[in-house]
């Protein structure tokens, strides 16, 4: 698998907003729009952005011809995914994966958009970027402070690190950053989207129990190279459990089952706070915790 680093951006280079999985805000949409416009970047709307069918923006034929042409079109040097909520998985059996390996771009979003990311890494090599979304962020002239400084740091080319605030296996380890949010993840069970490459897992959910994220962790561990290549954990949050304490077990049940350093409180989430991390960079997990770019 040979990773394919999308290029930087700067004021003035064209970005586009699609969106792959649930219908949109038409009002969030063009906030976000006119927001990027008032950074200095130029803005293309997916030409189906705004289509309904059921909980969907759109019949999947639809969706994944502005994923497509999004990834086509020679103006457009980065894609910001709308909002989550569910309809990734049903374009992964439509996606052209060579036009996603011929024309490489800054790709972000999160939450169900994280069955994307894993395929294009899997299957183009392209490194993308679990990192905030139109309609979910950028729905105001003033996003939440860090989620906008780490967005443009990722967006730019900028180093940054990640920092944890709990320990529930002390250790060192390197490899490329995939994961994102489990429950999305573990939806692709039964297809090949596990990376070939040594690899530090990074997870985070919203409103699921415990035993569903026991469940979910379970799923992971069971497959054979999931556990060979993974050689550590960042965990972020997992905002709405049923038990706090129950989830702290959990986590440091995962860590001492697979064996590897894990640390936790990584500001990847739902929540309004959050870091953009690279989806298949290489990586050190440090000793002390901290998680480094190479």
């Amino acid at each position: 698998m040979n990773l394919v680093k999308p290029q930087i951006l700067s004021e003035g280079d064209t970005i586009s907003i699609i969106a792959p999985s649930g219908q949109v805000e038409y009002d969030q949409i063009m906030t976000a729009k006119n927001y990027f416009e008032s950074k200095g970047f130029r803005v293309k709307l997916g030409e189906h952005i705004f289509d309904m069918d059921r909980y969907l923006a759109g019949v999947d034929e639809a969706r994944v011809q502005d994923l497509h042409n999004a990834f086509l079109d020679e103006e457009v040097k980065g894609i910001i995914c709308a909002r989550g909520g569910y309809g990734a998985i049903r374009l992964i059996k439509m996606i052209d994966f060579e036009i996603i390996r011929s024309n490489p771009k800054f790709f972000c979003g999160y939450s169900d958009i994280t069955a994307l990311s894993a395929m294009f890494l899997k299957h183009a090599g392209l490194i993308t970027f679990s990192g905030p979304m139109a309609q979910s962020d950028f729905n105001t002239y003033e996003p939440q402070g860090l989620t906008e400084e780490s967005f443009f740091k990722a967006l730019e080319g900028i180093p940054q690190n990640y920092y944890y605030n709990t320990i529930y296996k002390t250790g060192h380890a390197e490899g490329i950053t995939f994961g994102g949010n489990l429950s999305t993840l573990v939806s692709l069970c039964g297809i090949d989207f596990i990376p070939d490459k040594d690899f530090i897992f990074f997870a985070e959910d919203i409103n699921e129990p415990v035993y569903k994220l026991d469940k979910m962790f379970q799923q992971l561990i069971n497959i054979k190279k999931f556990r060979q290549n993974i050689k550590g954990i960042a965990f972020g949050e997992f905002i709405g459990v049923d038990d706090e304490h129950w989830l702290e077990q959990l986590l440091k049940e995962v860590a001492s089952l697979l064996d590897v350093p894990a640390y936790g409180g990584f500001s990847f989430t739902h929540g309004p706070a959050k870091q953009t991390i690279p989806f298949g960079a290489y990586a050190k997990l440090k000793s002390n915790g901290n998680l480094i770019l190479l």
